[in-house]
């Protein structure tokens, strides 16, 4: 039997306001404000590596140790979450252990973006080159709810939409989602752009309706494959043109959103 409506969010940027540091390791530079995707996709082969751990067990570790030592032992514990063609996890593994790159990198952004957000969302990650062989970005990143949120989540359900996360972040980060009335069971963590869209094709087959509401290039196919495809770009001001095109309905403020739903349901 169907329901009626199915709102799939993305968090980065959609749910929460961002900040993101990455640190270019070839060149030992500090980059602030850095959009993930657009790193990835300037090089094919290229992937976001996120290990499903709080970012503070790199204070176990010395900072002149390699990077793999992190996940030497907790291989089950990586996860791809995006990438710019396609990537095994074994092969993301075997670049890692073997790389150059040290954990004071990792341990430089993070602390960067645990001093700019203070709250509970912090994930870090790095970015793997096939090409090279190489972590070539250390990454981390911090995130608050936007202004109106929780608001915008029981307005939601007030409608009796039933409302569904899809995050390329793992669960312990994606868990502080509850507070804003999102249910933990109804939270897909480590979701691929590929995987948002099986996600948003399966609550088809289930609902009436499904809407998906993202801000970057990692939801494009999610967006294309809903019933309606809401592009917020609260935090994105200058979305690529595809990105745009594939959205049904564009909004600058997510508190626009259960207005969006309403007119389109």
């Amino acid at each position: 039997m169907y329901r009626d409506l199915a709102v799939v969010m993305d968090v980065a940027g959609t749910i929460l306001k961002m900040y993101r540091v990455a640190k270019d390791i070839e060149r030992g530079t500090i980059l602030e404000g850095v959009i993930t995707w657009k790193l990835i996709i300037k090089n094919k082969g290229r992937a976001l590596v996120v290990p499903q751990m709080d970012p503070e067990v790199l204070c176990c570790f010395r900072a002149d140790e390699s990077l793999g030592k992190v996940i030497a032992g907790r291989e089950e514990m990586l996860a791809i979450s995006c990438s710019s063609s396609p990537i095994s996890r074994e092969d993301a593994i075997d670049i890692i252990l073997r790389t150059q790159a040290r954990i004071g990198d990792l341990m430089d952004v993070h602390s960067r973006v645990k001093a700019r957000c203070p709250g509970n969302y912090h994930t870090a990650g790095m970015i793997i080159d096939v090409s090279c062989r190489e972590v070539v970005y250390a990454i981390s990143t911090g995130g608050v709810p936007f202004a109106g949120m929780k608001e915008v989540i029981c307005d939601l359900n007030s409608m009796g939409a039933d409302i569904f996360v899809a995050s390329g972040d793992s669960m312990r980060s994606l868990s502080g989602l509850q507070d804003l009335g999102i249910s933990l069971s109804q939270i897909y963590p480590v979701s691929s752009p590929i995987k948002k869209r099986e996600i948003v094709e399966d609550l088809k087959k289930r609902y009436r309706r499904v809407i998906m509401v993202g801000d970057g290039l990692n939801d494009i196919y999610a967006l294309q494959s809903a019933d309606l495809g809401v592009l917020t770009i609260q935090q994105e001001t200058h979305p690529a043109k595809e990105l745009l095109s594939s959205a049904d309905e564009i909004i600058k403020d997510i508190r626009q959103l259960p207005q969006v739903v309403r007119r389109n349901s």
